[in-house]
C-alpha cells in the first residue's frame, strides 16, 4: 500500500464516522422536533376540549337557571354567585383527569382557572365575540 491509498482509507474512515455522527444527531433533533409537535397538537387538542366543556356549561346554566329568572327581582347577587358555581361545578363534573391535570400543571388551580374561563366566556357572549 502506498501512502496515497493509506491517506485515502483514513479519509474515508473518517468521512464515515462524521457522517454517522451527523445521522444519529439530525435523527435526534428529528425525533425531537416530532416530539415537540405532537405534545402541541395534544395540548391544542386538549385546551379546545376544555373551552368546549365550560362554553356548554356557560349555555346550559343560562337555558336552564338564568333565563328564568333573569330581569325579575329573582335576580340577585346571590343567584348571579349561584349560576357561577352551578357552572364551575358542572364544568369541573365534565373534566377529563387529563384536563384537570393539564390545567393544574400549566395554569394552576382547577377551580379558580374553570371559574375564570366562565366569567371570560359570559363576556364574549355578552358582546358577542363567539
Amino acid at each position: 500500500m502506498n501512502w496515497q491509498q493509506i491517506l485515502i482509507n483514513i479519509a474515508i474512515t473518517v468521512a464515515a464516522a462524521l457522517l454517522t455522527a451527523l445521522g444519529s444527531w439530525v435523527l435526534v433533533k428529528v425525533k425531537t422536533l416530532v416530539s415537540t409537535k405532537i405534545k402541541n397538537q395534544k395540548a391544542q387538542a386538549l385546551l379546545s376540549g376544555i373551552v368546549d366543556v365550560i362554553a356548554s356549561v356557560v349555555k346550559a346554566t343560562y337555558q336552564t337557571y338564568v333565563q328564568a329568572i333573569k330581569g325579575t327581582e329573582a335576580w340577585t347577587q346571590e343567584a348571579q354567585k349561584h349560576a357561577l358555581q352551578q357552572a364551575a361545578e358542572a364544568a369541573q363534573a365534565q373534566l377529563s383527569t387529563e384536563a384537570k391535570d393539564y390545567i393544574q400543571a400549566n395554569f394552576g388551580d382547577v377551580g379558580a382557572w374553570v371559574q375564570n374561563q366562565i366569567e371570560a366566556t359570559l363576556y364574549d357572549l355578552k358582546n358577542k365575540k363567539v
